[in-house]
């Protein structure tokens, strides 16, 4: 069992859909997913009461049901994702503790930029492999993605190779408890997706 955990201490920056989009991928890829919300907010959460399909498995844990969440899942399910709250809390340390691999989903905005290097702290503070996901780019900007991975990469950090660009597709499947993936016509943005995961599959293979 392998853990992925999306981090960012600021919100708006399409967490909850990165997570919900490579759950759904991984799902389709064959593995068994369980998916641990850890926002209060429970985006994920009611994503899945929407859901008709049964997969991915979704829970709520707070940081100190983790442990024996994580724990029942081991034998069941190849792969874990966790949503983290967008504020500094204690779950979001908790969340990367234990994870194989971290993703920080970023906007190309100066806001989330700004707040990066405290996740990317975080982060270092516990070994952890991390690569930064510049997501919901403007699909017409190309110069913004270009600047906003300069910035990540003076940081010290690692950006994905793949970009999530925005698109209705996006808000579309969420109203319907889907994901891109599932949604007939959804193009570009379900290509996109599709590449993520087949990169952060690989890294998954790195991490073992």
């Amino acid at each position: 069992m392998q853990v992925i955990t999306i981090a960012m201490q600021k919100g708006g920056v399409g967490k909850s859909t990165l997570a919900r989009s490579l759950a759904v991928a991984a799902a389709r890829d064959g593995l068994s997913v369980l998916m641990i919300d850890m926002d209060a907010q429970q985006s994920v959460s009611q994503w899945a009461e929407r859901r008709e399909a049964d997969m991915p498995v979704v829970v709520f844990s707070t940081e100190n049901e983790l442990p024996k969440k994580l724990s029942q899942a081991k034998d069941a399910a190849d792969l874990v994702i966790i949503d983290t709250p967008p504020a500094r809390s204690t779950e979001a340390p908790a969340a990367v503790e234990v994870a194989d691999l971290v993703l920080i989903p970023t906007t190309p905005d100066v806001e989330p930029l700004e707040q990066m290097p405290r996740t990317l702290r975080l982060c270092r503070g516990f070994s952890r492999p991390v690569f930064a996901v510049v997501n919901m780019a403007n699909p017409t900007g190309p110069a913004e993605v270009a600047y906003t991975r300069e910035v990540i990469e003076a940081m010290g950090a690692q950006t994905a190779p793949v970009v999530l660009h925005r698109r209705k597709a996006h808000r579309d499947a969420s109203a319907a408890g889907l994901t891109v993936q599932e949604l007939a016509n959804a193009g570009k943005a379900a290509d996109e997706v599709s590449a993520l995961w087949a990169w952060v599959r690989a890294e998954l293979r790195n991490c073992k």
